[in-house]
């Protein structure tokens, strides 16, 4: 089953972060998906969709990280579509820009998912609550035990 995290934006910008998890030494091209957005042009299409809504200001986006014991036996390509099965299914990322990268630099595999902090569909900001983070954990949990048994 997979431990998901929410980490603190800190000082970094969005450009950052991303620049930092798409490094060759951390993942492959085939392990970086766009939801709502192209995966090559997520940063400068999450700052658009900010300046659109002329919502440039405060948290720029939210950070989530979806880990895997190294027990477990999903292949990268395994991981990275539990990430996506996650932000597909749990309506919280409704309408949001993603970015989905599966690291396998480590032990363990682990997504990073970036999430725009202005919606897409209509300007609103990204939030969640204690009780939705436990859903998103449950949603995982469900598509976990689907992959483990029929592993891609």
């Amino acid at each position: 089953m997979a431990v998901i995290k929410a980490v603190s934006g800190g000082a970094s910008s969005i450009g950052d972060l991303v620049s930092y998890l798409i490094k060759d030494e951390k993942t492959r091209c085939d392990l970086m998906t766009g939801v709502n957005c192209s995966a090559d042009n997520a940063v400068q299409e999450m700052e658009e969709t900010k300046i659109f809504y002329d919502k440039r200001g405060g948290r720029q986006y939210q950070h989530f990280i979806q880990s895997f014991s190294p027990d477990e036996k999903l292949s990268p390509r395994s991981s990275h579509e539990l990430a996506l099965e996650l932000i597909e299914k749990e309506k919280l990322f409704d309408g949001f820009e993603c970015l989905v990268v599966t690291h396998i630099d480590r032990e363990h595999l682990h997504n990073h998912i970036v999430v725009n902090s202005v919606s897409l569909a209509d300007g609103h900001k990204f939030r969640y609550s204690k009780r939705e983070l436990e859903g998103m954990k449950s949603v995982s949990d469900i598509y976990y035990k689907v992959l483990y048994e029929h592993p891609v």
